[in-house]
């Protein structure tokens, strides 16, 4: 099956306001040190890291091995389902603190959590006369494969880094603090938004949504477009061997759109897909933008679902083919539409009638300061290029190659050799002849 568009842009201006793809990682490394910790992986079932018991002919634990026992023991307790036991240790006379922890148990239970490990070590510039522990919590979420703990942040399972406050209330360590840890500034999946006040959480066949309360009437609407952009993207995740378990997608109000992820997007933005190392990819919708128009919805919520299956479980940028994973996306969001339908065909038309009209399908990447205009350009033109190389070569043979060069990072021209039998060079001068015959 060939062609792919989407109908004509509905927002109020001609201007195009485009959803994107978004690297998880890609930070410095954190120092996460704790010893004796075994990590126990019952086929199918979670898995917690629990630390071994202390031999009785021991000392005492000190104060710090203390606490890393209870964050072992709030660890079990999240996976088994345990909110009473995940609470204990939490200072209960601070019900904003109790909120939080509350909110961060029910969210992760609601999203399937199937892993959760701390590493922590010592801060000794703490509150006087409490235990100040660094801790990073690792996690996995939703069906597939959990990579193996690794201390960067662009590699082994996702994480947050969590500044946990203990101070001896009633004779036991209690926690009485809560705040990002070290590093954070640099991890790209913190603030995850599981981790603050509980969410709407919606979970259909095939994709799961969550959401502020604010969003609470918007829930079920958007369940029911990404469960159809579902189908979709599991077409074209066989054509990558890439098949996804299940889909995540977080619809966000102002607020946590500022504050999700790191909260700072381009301006043109309106959605994004967030890797999450070799795990998975959380998608992120703006709500006030995306639900202008069912159709506005159905077109991107399905562009993300693309970027998901032909960008997760990969741990590397490829920033320099940028029009490809755009265009490739703009591909998959567009499906089954005629691209004459789309608002993609306009832009397209109106830079081969300028005197700098394009001259390669490989757009310039983004930068976040771009125009709108320049925006417009990389996106349509990705659109057409994929859809040119689909239809001249095959379906099959334009995943191979996308393949080749977003998943596997071969260089473009081994990509377009093994893909379709002739070098990129080729390729690209066929397509802009292409394109510029469509809309001339």
């Amino acid at each position: 099956m060939l062609g792919s568009t989407i109908v004509k842009d509905i927002s109020a201006s001609r201007r195009r306001r485009r959803a994107v793809a978004v690297v998880a990682g890609l930070a410095a490394a954190v120092v996460a040190v704790t010893a004796g910790a075994v990590a126990f992986w019952p086929s199918g079932r979670p898995a917690a890291v629990v630390h071994l018991q202390q031999d009785t002919a021991s000392p005492p634990p000190t104060p710090f091995a203390q606490v890393v026992a209870i964050l072992d023991h709030q660890a079990a307790a999240l996976l088994a389902g345990d909110e009473r036991g995940w609470l204990a240790p939490v200072d209960p006379k601070r019900p904003a603190l109790l909120k939080r922890y509350r909110g961060i148990f029910r969210n992760l239970r609601g999203l399937d959590v199937r892993h959760v490990e701390y590493h922590a070590f010592e801060r000794q510039d703490g509150k006087p006369g409490a235990v100040t522990a660094n801790a990073v919590l690792g996690y996995c979420l939703g069906g597939g494969a959990c990579p193996g703990w690794r201390s960067e942040f662009d590699q082994g399972p996702p994480k947050t880094t969590q500044l946990v406050t203990f101070e001896m209330i009633g004779g036991r360590y209690t926690i009485t603090d809560l705040a990002a840890g070290m590093g954070a500034g640099g991890n790209k999946v913190q603030a995850a938004p599981w981790d603050g006040d509980e969410l709407i959480i919606a979970r259909g066949k095939r994709v799961t949504v969550a959401a502020p309360r604010s969003q609470k009437k918007n829930v079920r609407t958007v369940l029911a477009a990404a469960e159809k952009a579902a189908v979709v993207a599991d077409g074209f995740a066989a054509y990558v061997n890439n098949p996804q378990p299940h889909y995540r997608v977080y619809l966000a109000d102002d607020r946590a759109w500022h504050s999700w992820y790191g909260g700072r997007r381009p301006t043109w933005f309106i959605g994004y897909q967030l890797r999450l190392n070799a795990s998975g990819a959380d998608v992120v919708l703006r709500a006030g933008k995306v639900l202008k128009s069912r159709r506005q919805l159905a077109f991107t919520v399905q562009h993300e679902l693309g970027h998901v299956v032909t960008l997760s479980g990969t741990t590397k940028e490829r920033s320099e083919h940028q029009w490809l994973s755009e265009g490739i996306a703009e591909y998959i969001g567009a499906y089954p539409r005629k691209l004459a339908t789309t608002g993609n065909w306009d832009v397209v038309a109106a830079e081969f009638r300028r005197r700098d009209a394009p001259v390669t399908i490989a757009t310039t990447s983004l930068t976040g300061a771009a125009d709108d205009r320049t925006v417009d350009r990389l996106y349509a033109m990705g659109h057409f290029a994929a859809t040119c190389m689909a239809e001249k070569y095959g379906q099959r043979k334009l995943f191979a190659f996308t393949d080749g060069v977003l998943r596997r990072g071969e260089r473009i021209d081994k990509a377009a050799r093994a893909a379709y039998g002739r070098s990129f060079d080729t390729v690209d001068k066929a397509c802009v002849t292409w394109i510029r015959a469509k809309v001339t």
